[in-house]
């Protein structure tokens, strides 16, 4: 209901995309959008939304790539996109270290993290972390 009142509200469409599976739909005026269609369409309402950005990597297959605005993103490009805007976030670190292998790295801003990096600063910054610990 919330974006229909307000078409433009970036975080609106956001929690529509948290609140779909990833194989549901929803009709929202005359279209039809998944969990990753709301995601974009925060973003391209929004493109610092750190949240969708890390949301809408975590909804990507490894080889899956998604085109916001002019650019085509992979799982580890959104995951990265959003440590950009907000590097202190801990999901998007542990995200971004789960989207990793062992010997590959992801580059945020300038800088290469390894994936035990990434849980590393995911840690550092929330040291309480279930899922970084694992």
């Amino acid at each position: 209901k919330a974006v229909e009142i307000d078409p433009t509200n970036s975080q609106a469409w956001y929690n529509l995309g948290v609140s779909l599976t990833p194989k549901e739909t929803v009709t929202v005026g005359s279209g039809n959008f998944t969990k990753q269609g709301c995601h974009v369409k925060a973003l391209a309402i929004d493109p610092t939304n750190s949240q969708a950005w890390t949301n809408l990597g975590a909804s990507l297959t490894p080889t899956e790539t998604v085109m916001v605005g002019t650019g085509n993103f992979t799982k580890k490009e959104c995951h990265a996109k959003a440590l950009e805007i907000d590097p202190t976030d801990s999901h998007a670190w542990n995200n971004l270290g789960a989207s990793l292998t062992p010997t590959e790295t992801a580059t945020v801003g300038t800088v290469k993290y390894t994936q035990q990096e990434c849980y590393l600063k995911a840690l550092e910054i929330d040291p309480t972390s279930v899922h970084a610990w694992n």
